[in-house]
């Protein structure tokens, strides 16, 4: 083989390298998400270190840069027939990248994580307190970490013993569709909860961790993932549960 058909051969090698590593639409919308998210954590920090010197943070300029960035990544994405949103985190969670959350996948496995479990906000009618089963049995579960050194902490899920319950506008973020004319069941964006792929969720009723407030501060606001819309219900009712978390890919 002479010089010019191995130069031939690499160049050709290397080409095909370059064609295969090219990054897809989808991966430059997703590496422009996390870049804006990563910006947002660095801006608020430094807008939060200003209250030691005694000055006003402005944290809403760094939601806006943010959310100016996110709506520029969608838009380059959507010329070329593209969006992201989810990150799987191949860890039983994903991450959206629009706000940073990350969120607990369900499952069909009879695991803390089965979508068929159902869990009380309170222990009983008429008490306000955060003291049911979606606290003690659910995110005590992902919640419940141990350590053996007294440094380091094992046994929460996906390693992070922060998980809650998300807001009802965190809830509302993940609805596909807020209508009662939602013609997708269930009605939302979150992967593995999808209409070809019902087995992993329940299209059903969600908690969320509001309070509804003024003067039924027994009840707490839910999204319903079957119908597309929010509501409230007394907190002593059995319904699904779905954990959230600051995403720690910010």
């Amino acid at each position: 083989m002479n010089r010019t058909t191995i130069w031939a051969l690499i160049l050709s090698l290397a080409l095909a390298s370059a064609a295969v590593a090219a990054p897809t639409p989808e991966d430059r919308c997703e590496a422009a998400k996390l870049n804006a998210l990563r910006k947002r954590t660095f801006c608020i920090e430094g807008e939060r270190r200003k209250e030691v010197l005694g000055t006003t943070p402005d944290t809403a300029r760094c939601e806006e840069t943010f959310r100016k960035s996110i709506t520029m990544a969608d838009e380059a994405a959507a010329k070329k027939g593209a969006s992201c949103r989810w990150l799987d985190n191949a860890d039983g969670t994903a991450t959206d990248l629009n706000s940073g959350l990350q969120w607990e996948l369900k499952t069909d496995d009879g695991s803390v994580h089965d979508e068929h479990d159902t869990y009380r906000w309170s222990t009983t009618f008429g008490v306000t307190t955060p003291n049911g089963t979606v606290f003690t049995a659910f995110l005590g579960t992902l919640n419940g970490g141990v350590s053996g050194d007294g440094h380091t902490t094992a046994g929460c899920f996906a390693s992070h013993c922060d998980w809650r319950l998300p807001t009802i506008e965190e809830l509302r973020g993940i609805l596909e569709a807020e209508s009662p004319n939602c013609t997708m069941s269930p009605c939302t964006t979150i992967p593995g909860f999808t209409a070809s792929n019902p087995g992993v969720t329940s299209a059903s009723w969600y908690w969320s961790s509001s309070t509804h407030s003024p003067g039924l501060s027994d009840s707490a606001w839910y999204a319903d993932f079957d119908v597309g819309f929010v509501g409230f219900v007394g907190k002593a009712i059995d319904i699904h549960a779905r954990a959230v978390r600051a995403g720690s890919r910010a």
